[in-house]
């Protein structure tokens, strides 16, 4: 049996070998020093360092890096799908009742105004509104994870939304939108779908709102020594 001492020394050796991540450095503790446990045990006179660059010879040329480029890959599609459940959740019951409602009292509003430069500086209004509900929720973000004090992989996808509000400016500034800015060419059509993409980008922050909670709820189960508790 390894002591509690090189087993602590296993992750030293995996930051060496450049694995910053201590989720993925959990993972490969306890790979290792099982490996190395069973090899000292077959032969009692391996050392522990010789056990290790044994186990380690195992991994290749490439050394650990296959294993931390799978795990990206993974830890990325598991939670883009988690993000995606949420987003849609939403438009299923009984959340869809509130999606509905706050696109019908924009259509409703638009349908009240009878000039289009009111309809276009309501949509700027919405929209400069939720840039800033985005910029508060990602300083809310930053202090819920100051207490993390070791890089995870699982926490990475934190910075990444599902719609960034970037997506408002990028189609008012597209040809297709351009008229927009035209108040003799634009129309309620124009209203309804520049309304619905803000709809989405609504949606879309408070999707990522509650998968910043899941996430943060499941690191601080799984890693409570990563958030120093």
């Amino acid at each position: 049996m390894i002591t509690d001492e090189q087993y602590e020394s296993l992750f030293g050796f995996c930051r060496r070998h450049y694995v910053q991540f201590y989720d993925v450095q959990v993972e490969l503790v306890d790979h290792l020093s099982a490996a190395i446990e069973e090899r000292m045990s077959n032969n009692p006179k391996l050392s522990f360092e010789q056990a290790l660059e044994a186990v380690y010879a195992g991994f290749g040329i490439k050394g650990f890096s296959d294993i931390v480029a799978t795990r990206e890959k993974m830890v990325y599609k598991q939670c883009r799908k988690r993000k995606w459940r949420l987003f849609f959740s939403y438009f299923t019951v009984p959340k869809v009742a509130m999606t509905i409602c706050i696109y019908a009292a924009i259509l409703l509003i638009g349908k009240m105004f009878v000039q289009d430069y009111h309809r276009i500086v309501l949509l700027s209004f919405i929209g400069l509104s939720l840039i800033i509900l985005e910029i508060n929720h990602s300083l809310k973000t930053s202090k819920l994870f100051e207490q993390q004090t070791k890089t995870l992989l699982y926490t990475g996808e934190r910075l990444n939304g599902l719609i960034s509000s970037s997506v408002f400016i990028q189609v008012i500034l597209s040809r297709k939108f351009a008229k927009v800015f035209e108040l003799n060419e634009f129309n309620y059509l124009d209203y309804t779908i520049v309304s619905f993409i803000l709809v989405l980008m609504f949606v879309s922050i408070l999707a990522h709102r509650d998968f910043i909670k899941e996430l943060y709820n499941s690191a601080l189960q799984k890693y409570p020594l990563a958030f120093g508790k």
